[in-house]
């Protein structure tokens, strides 16, 4: 699983870079929150339903690629308003970024390169239809690709996904106590 996505972010830097710097901002808002007392782990506000902050700082995916032709469309919405989404295979993709607003379930979108917008609102639910993912998102009106997008709850779990993550969480964990 983890040689897939190496394969895949190596075959597309500008992916992964862009990745990394709203990742690090993402986490960087997540870190913020926890130090100005962020819910507890255990708490009902901290459940995916209940909280649309889920949405911010983890990669939703349309579905998991088995090889190095399958298609993948990906969200990334960052904290810090940036966001990027992906859609291609190891060999052909290509890379939108845009700004968003998040108020609530509501999400505003603005494409930088074709200047298109869009107002959505999203739900985020646990669900386990699509092994490895653990957390659904649905979004009413998609701007690109599917209404449904998949995604990890877990830090660890995520952690698979993009392996330099985790050193980021722990810093930021760290730093927030």
């Amino acid at each position: 699983m983890r040689l897939t996505l190496l394969r895949f972010f190596s075959k597309r830097p500008l992916a992964l870079v862009a990745l990394a710097a709203v990742g690090a901002i993402g986490v960087a808002a997540g870190a913020a929150h926890l130090a100005l007392g962020g819910p507890d782990e255990g708490s009902q506000e901290s459940s995916a339903a209940d909280n649309p902050r889920k949405i911010l700082g983890r990669g939703w995916f349309d579905s998991w690629p088995e090889k190095r032709r399958d298609t993948l469309r990906l969200y990334f919405f960052g904290g810090g308003g940036i966001g990027i989404y992906d859609e291609g295979s190891s060999y052909r993709y290509a890379v939108d970024v845009f700004e968003l607003e998040r108020q609530g379930d509501k999400l505003d979108i603005s494409f930088l390169q074709d200047g298109k917008k869009t107002e959505t609102r999203f739900t985020i639910t646990p669900c386990d239809e699509k092994p490895p993912f653990d957390l659904c998102l649905d979004l009413a009106d998609s701007p690109r690709g599917p209404k449904r997008y998949y995604g990890f709850d877990d830090d660890e779990d995520y952690a698979l996904i993009e392996p330099f993550a985790q050193g980021w969480i722990k810093d930021a964990r760290a730093r927030a106590r």
